[in-house]
């Protein structure tokens, strides 16, 4: 199994609308791309004042190859829909799931 994670770090002043990623961007991508998607908000951290990480998506996959093919479909319109819920440049990255 593969996912596609999506990280959005913490910065000083970075505005996030969880109350519309969760409710318009998730359904939307989850949609385009027929998958589930995981999501976690951070909370606190035991290390810092500040989370390192405001949040975190898990794009479920069944191939890089499939994923590539439908984000030249649908990626234009998933990457416009970002600044509607945050100025955060997101870190994106594909993950094979050991467990």
């Amino acid at each position: 199994m593969k996912c596609v994670t999506v990280v959005y770090p913490n910065k000083e002043g970075a505005k996030f609308d969880f109350d519309y990623y969760m409710k318009k961007h998730i359904p939307m991508v989850a949609g385009l791309l027929d998958t589930k998607i995981d999501v976690q908000k951070g909370i606190s951290s035991p290390m810092n004042a500040s989370v390192a990480i405001v949040c975190t998506g898990r794009i479920w996959i069944d191939s890089v190859e499939q994923f590539q093919s439908l984000m030249q479909q649908h990626g234009a319109a998933i990457l416009a829909d970002i600044p509607r819920y945050t100025d955060i440049q997101p870190i994106i990255q594909i993950d094979e799931v050991l467990s």
